[in-house]
């Protein structure tokens, strides 16, 4: 179902490729046995039938009277990846982002650049917001780049050369600092661990503020056992200090993962057992958002 989240004068609009991609536990976390009591390994988080965890790709859309910030691209249409849910995808996401009346946005920011964060932003070589900048923090750019970054790609394909090249050759791409100010409602917060460059984006609104927290935490378990980092994580030490720091410091505070089960965004409260992820209805608006209708 279509939905949004209303923070007052501020909107935040999921693009959603995938609402459902089911992934073998062992895929993400090596050795790990669904504890099937606990509230993360049943719906939405779980699929019993299968026994696989339930994610979500999406990306946002971060609107207001004044711009609009499109944060992360999932994987994009057209491409050529080793994963077969991402291999040669429909264009679902520009679908969706036309469906919402937005026309063009003032900047892209990329929390970190995997492939299915970056993919929509070209359409074979071109750039689809060719007047706007991308934005990434250089040291996440230098690392995928490098050797290191190359042979980490080597599960994936090469999404680098066909979503990131095209843009930083139109010379859109643009470095920001992991603190950075990328809009008038909008700030980064570092969160490196995940990837040597990842962030996380504030949004604040009059009605509230939400964390667009990324890849900090993949999926409910990891915030029942905040020290769970990914296969995927550059450094899973560092990742897990970061996931643990958020979950403290998020008090009251809204926190919308990347790859959470919809609609995603919610709080999280600390139990005798540890944390459980409670969804943030109050913010959730449903149907389809469409930007004119909403600044009128």
């Amino acid at each position: 179902m279509a939905h949004w989240f209303d923070l007052g004068d501020v909107a935040v609009v999921p693009l959603i490729e995938d609402d459902r991609l089911l992934i073998e536990p062992g895929e993400f976390f090596p050795g790990l046995e669904p504890d099937l009591a606990d509230w993360y390994a049943r719906e939405p988080w779980f699929d019993r039938e299968t026994g696989k965890l339930v994610f979500v790709i999406q990306s946002f859309l971060v609107c207001s009277a004044d711009e609009v910030l499109v944060v992360d691209a999932c994987v994009g249409a057209g491409k050529d990846r080793r994963r077969a849910e991402f291999d040669q995808l429909p264009d679902r996401w520009l679908r969706q982002f036309r469906a919402t009346g937005v026309r063009d946005v003032d900047a892209v920011v990329f929390t970190h650049l995997h492939a299915d964060h970056v993919g929509a932003v070209t359409v074979g070589a071109d750039p689809v917001f060719p007047h706007a900048p991308h934005l990434v923090v250089e040291e996440e750019f230098r690392y995928w780049s490098s050797e290191a970054g190359a042979a980490a790609m080597r599960r994936t394909g090469d999404y680098l050369a066909d979503s990131v090249r095209p843009i930083e050759r139109a010379g859109q791409l643009s470095f920001v600092a992991p603190d950075a100010v990328v809009g008038k409602h909008a700030e980064l917060v570092p969160a490196a661990g995940h990837t040597p460059g990842n962030v996380c984006v504030r949004v604040r609104g009059s009605a509230g503020t939400v964390l667009l927290a990324g890849d900090t935490m993949h999926h409910g378990v990891q915030v029942r056992h905040p020290e769970l980092s990914t296969r995927y994580c550059v450094d899973p030490g560092k990742a897990a200090e970061v996931r643990s720091r958020i979950l403290e410091e998020a008090g009251d505070s809204v926190l919308l993962p990347t790859h959470f089960p919809a609609p995603s965004a919610g709080r999280a409260r600390r139990g005798s057992d540890g944390y459980v992820f409670e969804f943030a209805a109050d913010l959730i608006r449903a149907g389809q958002f469409r930007y004119r209708e909403w600044l009128a």
